[in-house]
């Protein structure tokens, strides 16, 4: 199947969208997937669009830039100009608002991890914005759900935003996690080695998130320190993380700083420390998915979380971890993890279901898979509409 692939950013930089616009057309060329890129695109930015930011902020109010008219239109220009004599069978993007504006007769279809709905108020940028941003913001979402064929999500919580707040049909909107970003060709002999390495005696949790605040990095911190307080000796590791000025880490709190994944030094460094943890802990306040939670899973390392947005989907309780309400204090994550060191076998259980789950749904094998099974059947629907009388 020849796919014509549709992102605003470049698809061949892992360091966009965290590589997930790259992992994505990967995903699907093991399983018959043909891949034009049409991407990145150009942001053409309307010469008014500074003062009006200016003027909005005066008012206590923000401007997305993602979905002004001049960048959506300029966007919906440039596809329709690279799509003009291409070959192809179907048209896949990343964004909605890829999608709203180009000219098109092709079975269209999308995979990301949340929709507009989901993400207002909840990301730092999606707060605050004024009253035309929420209205071209839904306007622009409701019409390319509407257009398009096939609309898969990397979770239950933007499937259910899709169905309840923009009407999309149930029947076209599936459900395809995302895969873990990090090769791994482990074995379950191989992690069941690694789980046998970790301490008995003591608790290494991974924090791995570069926005302190929305990541709960206060959070995490506050659980090191109450199981190291009821008598677990506990490390809290911080990967790629600042927390603010104000906060002074205790001395079992270690920083490594930025790692570069891209380098092999940098690889082996991340591969370790994740291997070595007990639990990934990342109580996000706001998370759309959460690759991190499939990466942990590919070292049978469990994870700890927040039960909000996308992450029930990564994490399942007594899957790949557990997850906590938003509003748990951190002695319920610690009684957990007391819990499990006192029962150590029941840890090693969960750590080798983390893995079960990276192998049965959490890698890009998979969901690739999954996923150009859900395009052929999509592009079959459109064949027979179009055929019929």
């Amino acid at each position: 199947m020849k796919i014509a692939y549709v992102t605003g950013d470049d698809p061949h930089n892992l360091k966009s969208w965290s590589g997930l616009s790259h992992h994505i057309a990967e995903s699907l060329k093991p399983h018959g997937a043909e891949i034009q890129y049409l991407g990145p695109l150009e942001s053409v930015v309307s010469p008014t669009l500074g003062l009006r930011r200016r003027l909005w902020k005066l008012l206590g109010r923000n401007i997305l830039e993602g979905r002004e008219p001049s960048i959506v239109r300029g966007w919906g220009r440039q596809v329709t100009e690279k799509l003009r004599g291409m070959e192809v069978d179907a048209i896949l993007a990343t964004h909605t608002e890829l999608l709203s504006e180009f000219e098109t007769d092709l079975p269209i279809a999308y995979w990301s991890d949340s929709n507009f709905g989901c993400m207002l108020g909840a990301y730092p940028y999606f707060q605050s914005l004024n009253p035309f941003a929420i209205r071209r913001g839904h306007d622009y979402e409701r019409r390319a759900l509407q257009r398009a064929d096939l609309v898969i999500y990397a979770c239950d919580w933007a499937r259910d935003a899709a169905i309840q707040t923009y009407g999309a049909d149930p029947e076209k909107v599936k459900v395809i996690p995302f895969g873990a970003n990090i090769r791994c060709d482990r074995t379950r002999a191989d992690v069941d080695a690694l789980i046998a390495a970790r301490p008995k005696d003591r608790c290494n949790l991974l924090f791995l998130g570069k926005v302190w605040s929305r990541k709960g990095g206060d959070i995490a911190l506050a659980v090191a320190e109450e199981l190291n307080q009821t008598g677990l000796p506990t490390t809290l590791t911080l990967i790629g993380s600042q927390p603010p000025e104000d906060v002074t880490l205790p001395s079992f709190v270690r920083k490594t700083g930025f790692i570069n994944k891209s380098d092999p030094a940098g690889l082996k460094q991340f591969n370790e420390l994740i291997a070595e943890s007990h639990f990934l802990i990342l109580p996000s306040r706001a998370e759309a998915f959460g690759i991190v939670f499939c990466e942990a899973a590919s070292f049978g390392v469990p994870s700890l979380a927040t039960r909000v947005g996308g992450i029930p989907t990564a994490v399942r309780d007594g899957g790949n971890g557990q997850t906590f309400p938003l509003t748990a204090p951190p002695g319920e994550y610690a009684a957990f993890v007391h819990e499990l060191f006192g029962n150590y076998a029941a840890y090693e259980a969960l750590a080798r279901s983390a893995f079960r789950e990276f192998e049965t749904r959490l890698n890009w094998g998979v969901s690739g898979a999954e996923a150009m099974r859900q395009l052929r059947a999509a592009v079959a629907r459109r064949q027979r509409q179009t055929a019929s009388p």
